[in-house]
């Protein structure tokens, strides 16, 4: 099969614009940062649970759909499973609930009225919820006060494809095992895990339009000044990421940086050239973005 010899690709990584908007840049003042480039393990809890199957028809007849995220029942505030279980419990429904849902981004409410289980003789609202996602990305970099920054993008709800509203989560130290190539009609990954479970190495603050943000790390090497978005120009660049075990800088051309009126991801088109990145990854791969 004929070599890649270069891919041109919006990258999702962390945009000169995007960092600069998120440590408040100011255009006179000049700011350092420790760069990442390494993987990192994500958790996050959501901010409710979240709907991740129909089991029943009576409960897609009442309009609940895949990715609502479930914020009260009856004006009763729920943020987790164990709420939604310790309405149920009360043997006093006749009428159905009032169900408050978060429905991508806007506000929504619907009728649904719990059926018994045959088997648990318990009630049910004929769905399956979730509380939290996981996944790995790449630090971005980490600021002298143990900010930081990672991903470049949000991280979306796979059932909603909405921007995933974190409670709460942390970061891991993560451990690459293998690449999975990019083929026809399918992108490729970085195969991770989260190593030390027990010892978060960060705090997410929030999953953020722009990344993730949060706060507990430690800085690593020496630090980088941030070049303001203005003096981005196209020409040859080097990308930090980490796809043989260790942070590494491979080239690329920046092809095209883009002037953007607000704080976004994709701020560059990049070209890669570097045979080395081409030659292991096959092109750019999910859990690379962040890299900085």
């Amino acid at each position: 099969m004929r070599k890649i010899r270069s891919l041109s690709v919006v990258l999702s990584i962390l945009a000169v614009i995007v960092l600069l908007a998120q440590l408040n840049f100011v255009s006179a003042e000049r700011i350092e940062v420790f760069l990442g480039g390494y993987p990192i393990a994500i958790e996050m809890l959501s901010d409710g649970p979240i709907v991740n199957s129909i089991t029943e028809n009576y409960a897609a007849n009442g309009e609940i759909k895949p990715g609502d995220v479930i914020k009260s029942i009856n004006g009763n505030p729920v943020s987790s499973r164990a709420d939604i279980n310790a309405l149920l419990s009360r043997k006093d429904i006749s009428v159905p609930l009032e169900i408050s849902v978060l429905r991508y981004n806007s506000s929504v409410t619907v009728e649904l009225m719990p059926e018994k289980d045959i088997c648990s003789d318990k009630l049910k609202l004929g769905f399956g919820t979730k509380e939290g996602i996981s996944g790995v990305g790449t630090m971005t970099c980490v600021a002298a006060d143990g900010k930081f920054y990672a991903l470049g993008h949000a991280i979306a709800d796979a059932e909603s494809t909405s921007r995933f509203v974190c409670r709460s989560g942390e970061i891991y130290k993560c451990e690459i095992s293998g690449i999975e190539r990019p083929a026809s009609g399918r992108a490729g990954k970085l195969i991770g895990r989260a190593v030390d479970c027990g010892n978060p190495i960060g705090d997410i603050a929030e999953n953020s339009p722009c990344g993730l943000r949060g706060e507990g790390c430690t800085t690593h090497g020496s630090a980088v000044e941030v070049l303001p978005r203005g003096e981005v120009k196209p020409g040859k660049a080097q990308v930090l990421t980490t796809v043989r075990g260790k942070p590494e800088y491979y080239d690329i051309e920046i092809v095209k940086a883009c002037r953007q009126s607000a704080p976004t991801e994709k701020g560059m088109v990049i070209h890669v050239t570097d045979e080395q990145l081409i030659e292991t990854a096959g092109g750019i791969l999910q859990g690379m973005s962040g890299s900085p």
